[in-house]
């Protein structure tokens, strides 16, 4: 709900936030939105976290627009700040235009998450943010040259430049003498990639002057969950500080998707979390049906509650099984991936497709569930049940995994909210705080579950938090099950959705409508729409624009894996070593999400 359309300036300032606080207070002010100039952001960002009547203490994104080229957006650029209001479920999108070539003050001062939203922001966009701790690229190399989430920046991959000549020189030389301002190989492990700190400092900077050793851990170490780099300063085996490498993995997905049809962008979306794609799948379509201003059937939308709680399950089995893996347990890795693919074949049997199935679509499902469908889901809900209690019982009382876990990778629920983390990793922190709960999608109202939490914010608690999530999943799986209703199981717009195939041969008017869809598309009303949803990892959602074609302006996506990892440093320093390992494990990142 808008507060104004006016732009909050110095002079207005006071006039518009007592508006916001009275809207605040209102049932229907659960969603509040203002336009702030930026000079204003930072002032307005400490009132909205700061003022008891607001609270909006954990910054969820920010988001960024390239209006290049759309006449009536004033300025060409635009920044989203999103926050919440965790104690009553309210959000808050502060809207600030930003004028090519202006800088704007960061606000990591205030929700310490802005600190890797904003360099990504820098990275792909282009946007300087003044007193920012750590202005540095952060997904891309340093020698790439421009920003290409720019409209003017070319889609063709050949066309890229890099601000050194990689045919002459060799790559290492290259990160040497031209990424990093002639620093030596050592100077540059010792600096790392270094990241939020309360006074901005260069903490393995430090380190290094005070010779302490500095390590690599990754890329391609096996235990850091794909291709993440930790740079960790060490006295012994005890972590004094650690820093985050990412983007190894940046496939441009974000560009790629401005590129397609609405419907084709969905394929993107699998991609991105390969360990639970249909809730991305979700993520995605929602917000799109949101700027469609259509409902799909209630077929469709218990379908795509099952098939996103069957998704969470799954991917819940993987990080069991890798994250004892990891820990030492190789039996309980070797049942996970037994009993994760009862789920794959469930998602086979529907789609044809184990893994990136693409199923969940604009407008309701792809395909209807095939006969079988239901019976397979119920015999795996009698088979699940037995293995989570015999998981239980290898580990919850083992005792080396209650050494290698309990008091292991600790975070407070505060330092959590600060800097953006969600899911069940925060859930272990003790917050109970669930999307499908605090802004019900795809009919979660109706469904009975609880929110599991912990209260010690370590692996341990991490790890209970999610047998249960589990558990809870079975339960509204069932539920699905059982109140299954019958109709459609997609809207029935020709407009929007293919026709079904048996009208082809019938229906001249079905294949103009099938033709017309899968050549061009459909148009998407102009504006914006974000929709988030409970992923296995968190708060997974995409904020979509549209100015009126068949195509995404822009697709930005929150994912959950980005902003955890950024807590991780705050995890790890203080441990030993090897609890960096376990701590990995049990946030359960995915470097495909963390990178896009």
């Amino acid at each position: 709900m808008t507060v104004t359309d006016e732009l909050i300036t110095s002079e207005s300032f006071d006039r518009l936030l007592a508006e916001a606080k009275a809207l605040s207070r209102r049932e229907e002010g659960r969603e509040i939105t203002l336009k702030c100039e930026p000079a204003e952001i930072v002032r307005l960002a400490g009132v909205f976290r700061d003022d008891p009547e607001l609270r909006f203490s954990f910054l969820s994104d920010i988001v960024y627009v390239d209006h290049y080229g759309q006449p009536g957006n004033g300025a060409r650029f635009e920044l989203i700040y999103r926050a919440y209001n965790l104690d009553d479920y309210r959000r808050i999108h502060i809207r600030v235009p930003v004028p090519d070539g202006q800088s704007v003050d960061s606000v990591a001062g205030i929700w310490p998450a802005a600190n890797w939203y904003e360099r990504e922001a820098f990275d792909l966009m282009g946007f300087r943010f003044a007193n920012h701790p750590d202005p540095r690229r952060i997904l891309l190399p340093s020698a790439f040259a421009g920003h290409p989430l720019r409209k003017d920046f070319p889609i063709g991959g050949e066309e890229v430049q890099f601000s050194v000549n990689w045919g002459e020189i060799e790559p290492q030389e290259t990160m040497l003498d031209q990424c990093f301002e002639g620093m030596t190989w050592k100077e540059y492990v010792e600096r790392g990639d270094d990241i939020e700190t309360e006074a901005g400092a260069s903490p393995l900077r430090k380190w290094a002057e005070e010779d302490r050793m500095i390590i690599n851990m990754g890329p391609q170490h096996p235990s850091t969950h794909g291709v993440l780099r930790l740079a960790l300063a060490l006295e012994g085996e005890t972590v004094l500080d650690a820093a985050c490498d990412i983007g190894f993995l940046h496939t441009g997905i974000e560009k790629s998707a401005e590129q397609l049809m609405f419907q084709q962008a969905l394929t993107l979306t699998d991609r991105m979390d390969y360990a639970g794609p249909l809730g991305d799948n979700l993520a995605y379509v929602l917000s799109v049906e949101k700027l469609l201003g259509i409902e799909v059937p209630p077929r469709a939308q218990a379908l795509r509650v099952m098939l996103a709680e069957l998704t969470r399950i799954a991917s819940h089995l993987l990080f069991l099984g890798t994250h004892a893996l990891e820990l030492g347990a190789v039996s309980v890795f070797l049942y996970c991936f037994q009993d994760r693919e009862q789920i794959l074949d469930i998602f086979e049997l529907a789609s044809g497709v184990r893994l990136m199935t693409s199923y969940i679509n604009i407008g309701g499902l792809r395909d209807d569930i095939p006969e079988g469908f239901s019976a397979k889901v119920r015999e795996f809900l009698e088979y699940l049940p037995p293995k989570l209690v015999e998981y239980h019982a290898l580990l919850t009382r083992n005792p080396i995994w209650l050494e290698r876990t309990r008091g292991v990778g600790v975070i407070s629920v505060e330092d959590g909210i600060r800097m953006g983390v969600s899911g069940a990793n925060i859930r272990g922190s003790g917050l109970k705080w669930d999307v499908r709960k605090a802004w019900p999608y795809s009919g979660y109202e109706n469904y009975d579950f609880e929110i599991p939490t912990g209260s010690n914010g370590d692996v341990y608690d991490r790890y209970l938090v999610r047998m249960e999530e589990m558990r809870q999943s079975l339960r509204i799986v069932r539920q699905a099950l059982d109140n299954l209703p019958g109709g459609d199981y997609r809207i029935s717009d020709y407009k929007i959705v293919l026709p079904p195939r048996d009208r082809l041969a019938v229906s001249m008017e079905a294949v103009i409508h099938h033709f017309l869809v899968a050549s061009r598309g459909f148009d998407v009303p102009a504006g914006d729409a974000y929709v988030s949803t409970e992923s296995a990892r968190g708060e997974m959602g995409f904020h979509v624009v549209s100015h009126g074609g068949p195509k995404p302006w822009r697709m930005k996506m929150r994912p959950p894996s980005f902003a955890t990892l950024q807590a991780l440093p705050k995890m790890v320093t203080g441990g030993m070593l090897a609890d960096v390992v376990a701590t990995v494990g049990s946030i359960d990142i995915i470097l495909g999400e963390v990178d896009r």
